[in-house]
Parts: structure tokens; sequence; C-alpha cells
């Protein structure tokens, strides 16, 4: 038996929000999920991890790969309170579900006795349950864990001055999880710097800082990726920033080899080498779920940018950036080129025009509307209309190449030579 809880769920804990590792991830989730459905021994402890797993919002990394189900999160969490898990009534009323048949059920005489069996764990040195504890106090779980209302008060004043020193107690409990191995635990204790909390807290950025430079000494990738960032696009510290990035992307926050992509595709704080450019953004747009790395990747393949140019693979990558961003996808000009005139596709003239239609005015987007108007593809032929968009493309050489094609009439108009 663990310290604070079962063998399972302590390496549970360890494998989901102490370190940055999708296969132990999935393999702590398969071993909760056992836990919490073996019929001779069932842990309430595991239902409420698992449920976690199901909650996108309580993932502590962007990248494990859990997929949201509410019915999920509900029937667990309903499971571990029966069971007698206060961690699950804690994080029921956290995620708004302690609903009155779970008050029921639990075996506590009230959420109080739950709050002080995870607090005494807090208190021995749980990294978690600290991590518990200080979202009672920020989230203000901790009023109706008290049972302490405006009414408690002589004054609306006081009422106020209360939950303003129980916000602040999320400190000191953040603090102790942050330092513990926990970098979620700083999520919580930045928003508080950073955002303030109302008319309760004001903002401090650069306390804020402070956190977010502790995370990244303390070796978590997202708080390196989050300096980084910082340094390169904000402070204009490109060299320091792209080191921090580079760290964090190695040891797995993928969005750190965009911004070493953007590096070396510009030589903004490194030489600047293409090929390697676009391998950094292959490997930021191999999770799937970066729109910027995967239009840049595209972009790169369609200009023939540290690669030879390749339609077939701007497409790919194009196309799952608009996926993700729709309308506000970049890059929608180049795509609709593709869809227009069936580069590295099966030619769709209408998703081609609808695409360079949405589009911002770049010479990409005039030269594939002067392509549809002046050759009539998807619609009526207009080569005025065609040429006056070839010409805006200015210096764009394909669209030049497409200019000489016609000439102006004695008479005024456009034709084909």
């Amino acid at each position: 038996m663990g310290k604070y809880f079962s063998d399972v769920v302590e390496r549970a804990i360890e494998d989901l929000y102490y370190c940055y590792d999708n296969s132990r991830a999935e393999e702590a989730a398969d071993a909760l999920a056992c836990a919490a459905t073996d019929t001779e021994e069932e842990d309430g402890d595991a239902c409420y991890f698992l449920a976690r797993c199901f909650s996108p919002k309580c993932n502590s990394w962007k990248y494990h790969p859990f997929q949201e189900n509410s019915g999920a999160v509900y029937t667990m969490l309903r499971k571990g309170v029966f069971l007698g898990s206060a961690a699950a009534v804690l994080g029921a009323l956290r995620m708004d579900m302690l609903t009155e048949e779970l008050r029921q059920i639990m075996p506590f005489s009230g959420i109080r006795d739950a709050w002080q069996l995870v607090l005494e764990k807090a208190e021995d040195g749980c990294g978690f349950c600290q991590y518990m504890i200080g979202n009672t106090y920020y989230y203000l779980d901790i009023a109706e864990i008290e049972d302490r209302n405006e009414g408690d008060f002589d004054t609306a004043d006081e009422w106020e001055q209360w939950k303003k020193e129980q916000i602040s107690k999320s400190i000191p409990w953040y603090e102790k999880a942050f330092e513990g191995g926990m970098g979620m635990a700083g999520r919580n204790l930045y928003l508080y710097y950073h955002d303030g909390r109302g008319d309760f807290i004001e903002p401090d950025l650069k306390k804020a800082m402070e956190v977010v430079q502790k995370g990244a000494r303390l070796g978590y990738p997202d708080w390196m990726f989050d300096l980084g960032h910082e340094l390169y696009y904000e402070k204009n510290q490109k060299e320091e920033g792209l080191l921090w990035v580079i760290e964090a992307a190695k040891q797995g926050h993928l969005e750190g080899w965009a911004i070493a992509g953007d590096a070396y595709r510009y030589g903004e704080g490194a030489q600047q080498d293409l090929p390697y450019a676009l391998e950094c953004y292959e490997k930021a747009a191999s999770a799937g779920d970066d729109p910027y790395a995967l239009s840049r990747a595209g972009e790169m393949y369609f200009k023939g940018l540290g690669a030879d140019q390749d339609y077939a693979k701007a497409v790919r990558y194009l196309e799952q950036s608009y996926a993700l961003q729709k309308e506000k996808a970049a890059n929608m000009d180049m795509l609709g080129i593709c869809y227009l005139l069936g580069y590295g596709c099966s030619q769709d003239a209408r998703q081609g025009k609808m695409l360079l239609e949405q589009s911002q005015d770049t010479k990409y987007k005039n030269f594939g509307l002067g392509k549809m108007y002046t050759e009539g593809i998807g619609v009526a032929e207009d080569i005025e209309r065609g040429v006056s968009y070839l010409k805006a493309a200015g210096e764009y050489g394909p669209a030049k190449d497409a200019l000489r094609h016609y000439r102006k009439k004695i008479f005024g108009g456009w034709k084909r030579t």
C-alpha cells in the first residue's frame, strides 16, 4: 500500500502529473481502469483519477492521448464518491458535479470531512493533495466546505475580505506542489499573479514571470516552452528564447519546434537553414493539432523552400491546418490554388474558389483568382477581370507568366494571344 493512496493510484499520479510521457500516461490510465473495476476490491481513488483522464480540463499535459467523455467522468466520480474517496468528493465539487445524489451516497457527514482527509495528506507532503487544497481556496470552494456565506458577516466588505484571504491561502499550497514536482500546480499560481482575481487580487506581472522562470528552472517542458516563447517573441531575446523552446521540444513539447522553425527560416536567433526549418515545422506538425506549424510546413512545400516543391505534401499540411481553423487558417490562398488548378490533389474548382475568396489579399490570392477568371475555371470566363487580378499579383512569377498570354485589344478589352 502506498503512503497516501493505493500502489496503483500513487504510480498513476506519478505517471500522469509528475512526468511528461504519453506512453506512461496511457499505461497509468489502463491500470486505473483495472483498479476501478476490480470486482473484488474496487478502488474509489482510482475511479477519481480515471475520471480526470476523461476530462480535458484536468489533463496535466496538452499531449496526453485522452478523449473527452463527460458521461464517463460522472460515472467514475459517482463510483469514487460511493466508495468513499475523499479526493473524488472534492474533485466532483470542483468539476461542479457534486449533485444531490452524490451528496446522499457519500459516506461522509459532509464535504468538510472529505476535505479534512485530503488536508491531512497535503500537510504530510502529498503534492497532489496540496494542489487540491490549493484549488479549494483559489476557487473559493472553501466557502461551501466551511458553510460560509455573506449572512455570516456583519458587512459586505467583511465578506469580501474573507474571500480575499481565502484565495490568498492557495499560494503556499500551490508553491509546495509546484516545487515538489507537479508542473501543473503552477498554472493557477501563474494566473493568480498574471490575471488577478476580479476585485480580490491585483495582477502582479513581475511575480507571474517569476513563476514561469521557476517552472523552467525546475525542468518542466511546458514552462520551458512558455519562457522561451516569452523571450523569443515578447522580449526579443531570440538566442536565449530559442534554447529554452528547443529544450522543451526535445522533452516532448512539440510546439517548441514551430518556434525553432521560425528561427532557422528567418535567421533570427540562429543561422538561417531552410531545410532544418522545414524539419522543425514538420516535427511540430506531427502532433496534428498545431495549425501554425501545419500551415508553415505546407507553405514551404508549396514554395519549394528547404525542399523541392511538392504540392501533394503542401496540400496535406494545409488541409490539416484548415480543418483546425477553417476561415481563420493561414495560407488558404495557397490551398485554394492547389484545389483550383489540381496541384497535388484532385481538381475542385468550387472549393478552390471558396478558399481564395475567403483568404486575405495576397499575391497568391490574386494569381488564383486571375487564373480562375481568365480561363473560366468554375466560373464564366471574364478575361478582363482575370487580368486585373493577375496584375494585382505584382511581381509574382507565375502571374507574370500568365499575363504574357493576354493582350489588350485596339478598341479596349483583353484577348488571349
